[in-house]
């Protein structure tokens, strides 16, 4: 950008400043064709059409105003509007960027106008400059070179210094519900049209336009987060581990485990699991459910903790052996979690329409491992097989009706340690979802599992082919689909329940 900019200086075309950009993107995108897709390009282009168009809004002189002479101008006004100019740069910079930072990263940050304006020119005009003349001395004379290190070194660490102080500002990062692509072009239009139409007329009506197209979508969002009228449950793509936002009716989130890999430091909380939350305009999880003492269930929770204030944390007696249960542990205490006991004393939990019930294992059982849970909303009854095994499947195969479901989340992520004919037919499942890698160590054997659920009858889908899948149902119908794959359906729940009632009333007979 500087180097196209200087061509533009020396060819004495200086105000074209936007053409300048444009040729400057161009050239960048003729040698990397990919990069317009990079967010720093993106941003970086960003931030500065909108402190060039911000501050020729800033340099316009108002229609009529005449030139002033040198000794009419104030001396204070025009450090005022110097100070301002400083003020202005990192405000612009923000609009511009504000929007697609929501968007990528469910952040945003207003310790820069604070920062900025000390930290930009201590690194622009001392450290960089420092650090060129560095590399010079480097070559001609090292041992004075040398010198100027120790300088660079405290004035690194003096910068260093700061940036931390003001990354414990109050609102130096914040989450925010991340904006969609109508969402992010309706912001921009608005801050577009403030700054590129220059009748007053056209400025309004872009203007009011666009608040009345944002304030229609604020609108949708708000009816969707808190006067829900069905159940809409999400089983996130995680790899092989289960995650499953359960968004129930009213207003009220619950999070049913949150994936997590034993390796690396991946953490599918914040990579994953968060995210999905702020599209969904949610801020606030209230309930979190951890239904298997394993890594692949526990292990983006802490994140969810952190961030998403749960009211309440609910779990089996058992314990991860691993440090990030520890960590969630301490993120827990940290922010005065509610702890509930799945240990069968109290099975049933009633939140508004919706009944949860616990399943599996039974009240005073010594097992601590997977815990089985039954979600209910009128004729809907959603099984979250968790990671039980065949010897679980026997004792729930001889409770009968408690585990008939309209929809089951595959116990063992499709495996073939779990997932018998007889759990199956006991279940007689509409719909089998099963929540896996693409590449796990039970893939041979998947195949088999999903057949078994189709000669039951059962619809199969997973999210290593079908990506993030979407459940909902008011309790009469259901609907599904695959966000990635495209595939859906659609069930009447009362003709299951009429079915299911004729069978029960033929074998009576």
């Amino acid at each position: 950008m500087i180097g196209v900019y200087q061509f533009a200086v020396l060819l004495d075309r200086e105000e074209e400043i936007f053409g300048s950009l444009t040729l400057a993107a161009l050239l960048i995108a003729l040698v990397w064709p990919g990069v317009v897709a990079d967010i720093s390009f993106q941003l970086s282009f960003l931030a500065v059409l909108f402190i060039v168009w911000g501050m020729r809004k800033f340099y316009q002189r108002p229609a009529g105003a005449r030139d002033e002479l040198p000794q009419e101008r104030s001396w204070v006004k025009t450090r005022l509007r110097q100070a301002s100019m400083h003020l202005a740069v990192p405000l612009l910079a923000t609009l511009g960027t504000g929007p697609l930072i929501a968007h990528y990263f469910g952040h945003l940050s207003l310790a820069g106008f604070v920062a900025n304006p000390l930290i930009v020119p201590l690194v622009g005009f001392v450290v960089v400059p420092l650090g060129l003349v560095i590399g010079i001395f480097a070559v001609l004379a090292p041992q004075a070179g040398l010198l100027l290190v120790a300088v660079a070194e405290r004035l690194l660490s003096l910068t260093s210094w700061l940036v931390h102080l003001f990354a414990k500002l109050p609102l130096a990062n914040f989450s925010v519900a991340s904006p969609n692509a109508l969402e992010i072009a309706l912001l921009y239009g608005l801050l577009v049209s403030f700054f590129a139409f220059a009748k007053r007329a056209h400025r309004m009506t872009a203007l009011g336009v666009g608040i009345a197209l944002l304030a229609a979508d604020g609108a949708y969002w708000w009816n969707e987060r808190h006067e829900r009228k069905v159940l809409r449950v999400t089983h996130l793509n995680v790899g092989q581990g289960d995650a499953a936002v359960v968004e129930l009716p009213g207003s009220k989130v619950m999070l049913i485990d949150a994936g997590g890999t034993a390796f690396g430091d991946f953490d599918t909380g914040e990579a994953i699991v968060a995210p999905y939350l702020r599209s969904r305009k949610i801020l606030k999880v209230d309930y979190l459910v951890v239904t298997h003492p394993r890594i692949d269930h526990y292990g983006g929770m802490r994140s969810i903790v952190s961030e998403f204030s749960p009211q309440e944390f609910w779990s089996g007696a058992g314990r991860g052996q691993t440090s990030r249960f520890d960590d969630l542990e301490e993120a827990l205490d940290r922010s005065n979690v509610l702890r509930v006991a799945l240990d069968g004393a109290r099975p049933c939990h009633k939140i508004d329409q919706v009944s949860l019930c616990m399943v599996h294992p039974a009240a005073n059982t010594p097992e601590q491992g997977a815990i089985v849970l039954r979600l209910e909303l009128g004729n809907l009854r959603y099984l979250f097989a968790s990671d039980i095994d065949k010897r679980a499947e026997t004792v729930l195969v001889d409770r009968g009706d408690e585990v008939r479901s309209t929809v089951v989340k595959v116990p063992r992520h499709g495996g073939a340690t779990a997932n018998t004919s007889e759990f199956i037919a006991a279940v007689r499942p509409a719909l089998a979802v099963i929540s896996a890698g693409a590449r796990s160590r039970n893939e041979a054997q998947r195949g088999e599992v999903v057949e078994r659920y189709q000669q039951a009858g059962a619809e199969v889908l997973g999210t290593y082919d079908d990506g993030a899948i979407i459940v909902e149902s008011d309790g009469n119908r259901l609907r599904y689909w695959g966000h990635k794959s495209g595939r859906k359906g659609e069930i009447d729940l009362n003709d299951e329940i009429k079915a299911l009632t004729a069978e029960s009333t033929k074998g009576t007979k």
